[in-house]
């Protein structure tokens, strides 16, 4: 075969025969990286088995599409209600955080795992396995290479195989673990380039659609918390999922960064314990304390895809010993941050500039709901005059630069979590539309406010 020497970006993927400088494409100066391609035929990226006509889609409206479940609610949440047969997942997270741990053990009776790996021998699996899934090892099936003809190869004996053996309960699904190791005999590139991590990507995405074989593809991270490797990969795969946790914490969340069968951004928590993952069906009761009431604690509730968790929300507001105030936030985003601290010193004169201001959210948790703005408001100011929060009260809504309360999306799922915890008191922003959901709770008494000084002077007054 003929080979070629092109130049590639290491951040975008672009590609051209001659070198440069400065990325066309993303911009990005020095990324240009000399890599030897060998042509490979068209066939091999091709998406087979597919009728080459047009169709109409009203035709396939009464075959409707029979979702993977797996033995995790949470995880088939995320997915929109399971995995689509024919579809390519890509599950970022970083090293050591469990993705490896949460792919063995979707191997059940319904699901069988064959399990393809670049990275780890099939003693080492099987080890992990031994420990997280012993009833089920019949249903997961590992092989060790990083070698992609090879592995698909095999792959395709193995299905046949075990179709044969499982023809009434057989589900398949193909774990890459990691597409960073993978190896196509017809690119001459190393594993983990761009050029390699393309192609490879394709090729699997072409295999999962001609077989409607699901297939679960692992990827590194780098360490800004991306994806290793082109942008183009993700364009590629129907679903990006990212396995987040501390190293320090059991806690670990499965997000859906991009689903084309379901919601973005949907959520399922895990506990990761000595026998491997297990879900958290009440994830609330593990982001807040219900007993505290100290000063610069709020309770509130956000909204991650369609699922609303209670968060506890903590501020500390000390006199600053430096020439500029400290403005550290875990959790929350630091410019959400320091957006109302502004907010406070200009709309209620509080003297915050010589204050250093720390924000975290309990539980490890990372939030962006702009519904989030309210409470920490309020545990800032808690903390300033030493103030503590009634008991059994919660708060949501976004402040504007105006010093507004306004409006969030979903106000009767957050209501209708609070309630279901036993909240008694709810400061919200006003709405005409809140009058039917406070009937369908009679035991909790709702406080509408208009503007943040107002609420402040409501929630705190003659407290100490």
């Amino acid at each position: 075969m003929k080979e070629k020497t092109v130049y590639v970006c290491d951040i975008c993927g672009y590609d051209n025969p001659r070198w440069f400088g400065q990325c066309p494409q993303c911009r990005n100066w020095n990324t240009a990286q000399e890599v030897r391609q060998t042509k490979r035929p068209r066939a091999s990226t091709e998406i087979e088995g597919t009728d080459a006509t047009f169709e109409a889609l009203i035709k396939k409206q009464k075959e409707p599409v029979t979702r993977i479940t797996t033995r995790f609610n949470a995880f088939n949440r995320v997915l929109g209600g399971g995995i689509v047969p024919g579809s390519v997942l890509l599950i970022g997270g970083d090293p050591g955080v469990g993705k490896s741990t949460l792919l063995t053990q979707l191997a059940d009776q319904k699901v069988t795992v064959f399990y393809w790996s670049g990275e780890e021998s099939t003693e080492q699996i099987m080890l992990r396995a031994q420990r997280t899934n012993d009833a089920t090892l019949d249903r997961l099936y590992v092989y060790n290479t990083n070698r992609l003809e090879l592995a698909l190869e095999k792959l395709q004996k193995a299905l046949s195989d075990s179709e044969s053996k499982l023809p009434d309960s057989f589900q398949p699904v193909l774990v890459v673990d990691s597409i960073q190791t993978m190896k196509s005999d017809e690119v001459s590139a190393l594993p983990g380039g761009v050029v390699q991590i393309r192609e490879c990507t394709a090729a699997l995405v072409a295999f999962a659609k001609a077989r409607k074989v699901p297939v679960i593809i692992v990827a590194h991270i780098t360490k800004y918390g991306q994806i290793a490797g082109p942008k183009l990969i993700e364009h590629l795969v129907d679903v990006v999922l990212y396995f987040d946790g501390d190293s320090d914490r059991d806690l670990r969340i499965l997000r859906s960064i991009k689903n084309r069968f379901g919601p973005t951004n949907e959520i399922g928590v895990f506990e990761m314990g000595e026998n491997g993952l297990k879900e958290i069906s009440d994830p609330s009761e593990r982001f807040y304390d219900a007993n505290a009431n100290d000063s610069g604690n709020a309770i509130s509730v956000i909204l991650e895809g369609s699922t609303p968790f209670v968060v506890e929300v903590q501020a500390l507001a000390v006199s600053t010993h430096f020439s500029s105030p400290r403005r550290l936030s875990k959790g929350v985003d630091q410019e959400r941050l320091n957006l109302i601290a502004a907010v406070l010193s200009k709309r209620l004169n509080l003297p915050i500039e010589n204050h250093d201001l720390y924000l975290n959210l309990l539980g490890g948790l990372k939030c962006s709901d702009p519904g989030i703005e309210f409470p920490i408001a309020v545990a800032i100011f808690s903390s300033f005059f030493d103030k503590t929060v009634p008991p059994k009260t919660a708060f949501f809504g976004e402040v504007g630069l105006d010093g507004k309360i306004r409006g969030v999306s979903f106000s009767e799922k957050r209501i209708t979590e609070l309630a279901r915890l036993g909240f008694s008191r709810i400061y919200l922003p006003k709405n005409k539309a809140h009058a039917g959901v406070f009937k369908k709770h009679p035991q909790v008494d709702f406080f509408e406010c208009a503007y943040l000084k107002e609420a402040l002077i409501e929630i705190f007054d003659g407290r100490s």
